[in-house]
């Protein structure tokens, strides 16, 4: 029953809407004014295409630059990190040497401590 009443409202909703759009078609076509109405409706589908197509053309600009402009700060950023990984391996051979030069300086002070006369303590 319930399937009866959806089939129904369907079916009187696609009349109608039948009904309104013959009436358009008629009114568009066969009076003077609904010459008018189509005509002007040509024309501000015609001017919103045309802004349509003008605002298109601008985002493909700006994406365009946006692009340009990502890749020259994905540029330099690689540049700041080839640098920065420049100067952390520098300063690494630099505090390496110096570790050396630490440890020398231990196994000599260690040397000397336990040595006794020339001879080796150990």
């Amino acid at each position: 029953m319930a399937d009866r009443d959806r089939d129904g409202g369907f079916l009187s909703g696609l009349v109608l809407g039948a009904l309104i759009g013959a009436g358009l078609v008629y009114f568009l076509t066969s009076t003077e004014e609904g010459k008018k109405v189509k005509k002007q409706l040509k024309k501000k589908g015609k001017d919103t295409l045309d802004n349509l197509a003008e605002t298109i053309s601008e985002f493909e600009e700006k994406g365009e630059e946006f692009r340009k402009k990502a890749e020259k700060l994905q540029a330099a950023l690689e540049e700041k990190t080839k640098d920065i990984r420049e100067e952390v391996g520098e300063e690494a051979k630099e505090q390496l040497t110096h570790i050396d030069k630490l440890r020398e300086r231990g196994r000599k002070a260690t040397k000397k401590f336990f040595t006794k006369n020339g001879k080796s303590l150990a």
